[in-house]
């Protein structure tokens, strides 16, 4: 008791104030430590059930798609599950956004494709699987698509208004994909541009020709300074193609997977090419002879090259296409004059 009372006598009331008050304040301290400590702990576990609900979630993901490629025996899909599977394996893609590039030039117009700062390169294909793709699912991810399928960049002014023309007969699948897959490679090129679907009324034979001179004569009355005929069935796999408007016809779709990367003969202008309104109007455009498939992309190779114009085409690189695969109806007329 002497001890204790000879404590208490040592501390005027000003210093106990001060004892009290530096006791509450460390308890507290220590009491807020112990919390976060707890807390610290609970988030760990709670990323740690996370993380291996994502693994076994990856696994469940890289059997499926495994199983699927053991049956899988045309080069293209087994390159598409290749792929699919490197895309499964990627690093969460939820990372901190970007900040804006800044890609005008000093007179406010957007740069050519080839310097535009932010384009990807080489690009996943794994998306070529998805089945049944609906029209009002790709407005709901691309919001900003005004009518006709019709863009263009707010930060800079775009150097080409161009048209995307897709032919088109019973491939809604084919369709729906390829729009979706088209719009953000236009909107990183930074390119004006609106897609047009020219679909031939009935179940005649099919006359890609005609369909798409049709579209190209409504391309003019929206102004565009180019058209760009698409395949439906091709995706390009880099995003450093250009879909700009060339200076002479541009064979964008020159390397396809199904034909091996590789140019079988110098009139070929199939899948996917670009020209310009002048140069369409020279060439006097497709050929309304040709019906069923084929034919018609060969002629017009050879109505470029009678008038000794060049057919521009892509680094064999970054100007490859994947080809989906679909059933080809038979030639049943050929020609027709």
């Amino acid at each position: 008791m002497r001890t204790s009372h000879c404590i208490i006598r040592s501390f005027s009331p000003k210093r106990l104030i001060i004892f009290v008050a530096a006791s509450t304040l460390i308890y507290m301290m220590l009491l807020r430590n112990s919390t976060l400590n707890d807390e610290r702990r609970i988030v760990a576990t709670e990323e740690q059930v996370r993380s291996e609900s994502e693994i076994v979630q990856q696994a469940k993901n890289n059997v499926v798609v495994a199983e699927r490629a053991r049956d899988i025996k045309d080069p293209v899909e087994l390159e598409i599950a290749r792929q699919t599977l490197t895309f499964l394996n990627m690093e969460d893609a939820v990372t901190k956004p970007k900040p804006p590039v800044k890609v005008a030039q000093e007179d406010g117009s957007c740069p050519v494709v080839e310097k535009i700062p932010d384009l990807q390169g080489a690009l996943p294909q794994a998306v070529l699987l998805i089945q049944n793709l609906k029209e009002e699912e790709i407005h709901a991810i691309h919001p900003e698509i005004g009518p006709g399928g019709s863009w263009k960049p707010d930060d800079c002014q775009a150097r080409d208004k161009i048209a995307i023309i897709i032919p088109y007969r019973d491939r809604q699948t084919h369709l729906t994909r390829l729009i979706d897959f088209l719009i953000p490679i236009l909107q990183r090129q930074r390119l004006d541009f609106r897609f047009i679907v020219t679909e031939q009324y009935g179940d005649d034979l099919f006359n890609k020709g005609r369909i798409m001179n049709a579209a190209f004569l409504f391309a003019e009355k929206l102004g565009v300074d180019c058209v760009v005929f698409h395949d439906v069935d091709m995706f390009p796999q880099d995003d450093r193609n250009p879909y700009s408007c060339p200076p002479g016809p541009r064979h964008l779709g020159a390397f396809v997977s199904n034909l091996g990367y590789q140019l079988w003969y110098k009139e070929i202008v199939g899948g996917v090419l670009a020209v310009s309104m002048a140069d369409y109007r020279a060439v006097n455009g497709y050929s309304n002879q040709f019906w069923a498939w084929g034919g018609e992309d060969d002629d017009m190779g050879q109505r470029i090259l009678s008038l000794n114009y060049t057919i521009e085409r892509p680094n064999p690189e970054t100007g490859r296409y994947s080809m989906l695969k679909h059933v080809k109806r038979k030639r049943t007329a050929p020609k027709l004059m």
